[in-house]
């Protein structure tokens, strides 16, 4: 594609961050060469295994692609029993030397050249025999590439529409395992640049997954990228490229595909004892990883709760029928006998543990099928779809709300309607602070109290769109900075 960056160095020399937490190295073919790394298939498939394995960092779904979202918006309140570790983020008051900002930066790149490993050296493997395999873990790998640097631009790129020219990421094509001049030097390409890539990447695993030797995840899991996955990716991108006809028609093959959960089985997805609904989700191993994903939200193990849900939020949800309610929280929780809580703290209880166990591990489910509903209902009310926009509204409420009555809602109330529906039902999915700035809407968090010293975030503050971190600009001086900082 022409102007597409194809090899970006300078990322990858970020090797020390200056956070508490370090991104874990995952993959053990960055120090390998490709003549010992690759003998057979097989290393390709260890190879994809550690793509995926590299998503869970805390710089990924870890932490920063995952919940800090919501710690950074009025969807949860800090409280007293905070580290204040991410101060910084959740008053918006981060610099290019901030260390989550460092972590998300370095952890999307890892992601991408774990995935370029695959996509650039596969095919010297290749046979009239093994095509289908290749196709199989390649394709994944395309897929993987694409979805991270989707989640790049979402934090470091301003205005994220389709045609956007606001300067964004690298594309970035090759691997560190590929020869490129030392001296290469990227520059961002614009928004609109990297859609053209993203949807490129989209197609190509889209054909290749059209011939595979076998199904990508079984009946019981949901950790692979397969081509449910792949329209779930899609449905999500072109919501943010406001793509509606796109955003409609992939949703749709995810709806069709993944049926909503009743409210019977719907607790049990964030127990990881149903993937009812689940499109994607990455595989957190208890004993791993402890005191991530929502740990510094709410810490079963030690019981800290450090951000609850906010009681503004919650008093819109029906507590007695609507089942999201005591799945995302749960009144005066906790797990030791000190400190005491009152029924007024609202402990969020979404990522307590698998089955029974409250050691705050379980996957992270990335996409399911609640929210392309949300996707398509937002996708037909800007397409002039309003009644079927309102039907995909009343299903999703319906299945999580007993006795729910359909709403009759129309125009704006319509767009609220779904605006409210996305906090209750994504609440704690990683979605309210990119939800918040692709509709360029303002933050308000009303009355706070210490350590949070910021209420309100306007819709033009510069803080929606992440500085590129000071020691990438440091290693390359063509990647410019975003405006005010």
């Amino acid at each position: 594609m022409k102007n597409i960056i194809k090899n970006s160095f300078a990322a990858l020399l970020i090797l020390t961050s200056i956070s508490c937490e370090k991104v874990v190295e995952k993959n053990p073919t960055h120090s390998a060469t490709l003549e010992n790394a690759f003998k057979s298939l097989s290393d390709f498939e260890t190879s994809l295994s550690s793509a995926y394995t590299s998503m869970r960092a805390v710089g990924y779904y870890g932490r920063n692609q995952s919940v800090l979202s919501d710690m950074m918006t009025d969807n949860l309140v800090q409280t007293p029993e905070s580290l204040v570790n991410f101060i910084e983020m959740t008053d918006w008051a981060f610099t290019p030397q901030n260390g989550t900002v460092v972590e998300t930066w370095l952890a999307g790149w890892s992601v991408i050249n774990n995935a370029n490993i695959i996509i650039n050296n596969i095919d010297q493997l290749k046979t009239a025999d093994n095509q289908t395999r290749i196709n199989r873990i390649k394709g994944q790998a395309i897929a993987i590439r694409a979805l991270a640097h989707f989640d790049l631009m979402k934090f470091f790129a301003d205005n994220l529409d389709r045609n956007s020219t606001s300067p964004a990421i690298p594309y970035v094509k090759l691997s560190v395992l590929e020869n490129s001049p030392a001296s290469f030097k990227p520059n961002r390409l614009t928004v609109k640049e990297v859609y053209d890539a993203i949807y490129e990447d989209i197609a190509a695993a889209r054909t290749a997954f059209a011939s595979i030797d076998r199904p990508i995840n079984p009946a019981t899991s949901r950790y692979y990228i397969d081509l449910v996955g792949l329209n779930a990716i899609h449905a999500r991108v072109a919501l943010y490229a406001k793509d509606w006809q796109t955003a409609i028609t992939s949703s749709t093959v995810v709806i069709n595909a993944l049926p909503l959960a009743n409210r019977s089985t719907f607790p049990n997805i964030w127990r990881d004892q149903s993937v009812n609904e689940v499109a994607f989700a990455s595989l957190f191993n208890t004993g791993e990883f402890l005191s991530r994903l929502a740990g510094d939200v709410f810490s079963p193990p030690i019981n800290r709760s450090q951000f609850e849900g906010n009681n503004s939020l919650f008093a819109t949800i029906d507590e007695a029928n609507d089942v999201r309610f005591n799945v995302n929280v749960r009144r005066g929780y906790a797990t030791t006998a000190t400190p005491v809580r009152g029924n007024n703290r609202l402990v969020v209880v979404k990522h307590l543990g698998k089955g029974a166990a409250l050691d705050g591990v379980v996957d992270w489910k990335a996409f399911r099928t609640g929210e392309m509903y949300l996707i398509r209902a937002e996708a037909r009310a800007n397409s002039s779809q309003a009644a079927l926009a309102l039907d995909d509204l009343n299903t999703l409420r319906a299945a999580r709300i007993n006795g729910f009555v359909n709403g009759s809602e129309t125009g704006a109330a319509l767009t609220n309607a779904i605006e409210l529906e996305r906090r209750k039902e994504l609440f704690m999915e990683g979605h309210r602070w990119l939800d918040l700035k692709r509709t360029t809407r303002t933050i308000n968090r009303g009355e706070i109290f210490a350590p949070t010293t910021q209420s309100v975030l306007t819709s033009n503050n510069r803080s929606w769109v992440w500085p590129i971190p000071q020691a990438e600009r440091d290693a390359n001086p063509n990647m410019s900075q975003n405006a005010g900082y």
